[in-house]
């Protein structure tokens, strides 16, 4: 894990390849390198580059967090090496480079599903999810010890390539224990890589642990994670943002953290431009 006093107030800049340019593709994807670099950010940090499923694909193009394959390339985003060639060209620039991780499904084609049909939850003999109506994933069994292995594995398979760090998808529904596991392997060949922990609302981690499923705080996230979303304050923020809350119920919330969380906590904060930025900080850093 990375130490978060370094971490502290870089920018993390959000990239969908697919709809970034004209041509969705790394190469292009590679030609804007220096101006986001000279944007201020840090972090390059790329939504799923893996192949879309097709069974019950949601739309015409799918749901990019239904996966088919973790170690696969999209071919229309272009091939592994341009992929690499990417990484490096970022590096050069003094950009690290962060993937998004879906672990807690995969698409309902997924190479696993037809390999391992058995590291999957079932209902009524078919494919399914533990809850909701994610009708083009269905769930993995994330307690198994094989289907833990492969996914490290996967995790140790894209450092290799030069990946940086890790937005872990909906990580509070899968063990901790998994992702302690995950950071301690991978920190074997990169003890700097970031790790990101999307959030889950409140109202849904009781919801879950109503059903008996993993549900996990953010205050256990931070166990495994440099940083996670600001979630838990957000809806606050808006409704002050939208006239239908008032400030001092976001710096109530704001100030919670300050004693729910660890004292080196990170939260990133957001906005929506053509790529979406993450900026790394505390309340308090700012004055």
């Amino acid at each position: 894990m990375n130490n978060n006093n370094v971490l502290r107030n870089q920018t993390i800049y959000q990239v969908y390849v697919r709809n970034y340019s004209k041509e969705g593709t790394f190469k292009a994807l590679e030609k804007d390198l220096p101006r986001i670099k000279d944007l201020g950010v840090s972090i390059l940090y790329l939504l799923p580059i893996h192949p879309i499923g097709e069974v019950a694909r949601k739309g015409l193009m799918g749901c990019p967090y239904s996966i088919k394959d973790y170690r696969a390339i999209a071919p229309e985003l272009g091939t592994l090496d341009e992929f690499t060639h990417l990484v490096k060209n970022a590096h050069a620039m003094g950009l690290n480079v962060m993937m998004d991780i879906v672990f807690n499904h995969t698409s309902r084609d997924s190479v696993l599903v037809k390999e391992h049909p058995d590291w999957y939850v079932y209902k009524d003999g078919k494919l399914a999810n533990r809850i909701g109506d994610w009708s083009d994933v269905a769930d993995l069994r994330l307690e198994l010890p094989e289907v833990q292995a492969y996914l490290i594995d996967t995790l140790v398979y894209w450092v290799k390539q030069g990946v940086d760090g890790f937005r872990c998808d909906v990580a509070p529904l899968v063990p901790l224990s998994f992702w302690k596991e995950a950071v301690r392997v991978t920190g074997l060949l990169n003890p700097n890589l970031v790790w990101l922990s999307e959030s889950v609302e409140p109202g849904f981690i009781k919801y879950l642990r109503s059903l008996g499923y993993t549900g996990q705080s953010d205050a256990e996230m931070y166990q495994a994670f440099d940083i996670l979303y600001d979630y838990d304050v957000f809806p606050a923020f808006n409704a002050y943002l939208a006239n239908k809350g008032t400030l001092k119920a976001y710096l109530d919330k704001v100030a919670m953290q300050e004693f729910l969380y660890p004292a080196n906590y990170l939260k990133i904060h957001f906005f929506f431009p053509k790529g979406r930025w993450f900026h790394l900080r505390r309340p308090r850093d700012e004055k």
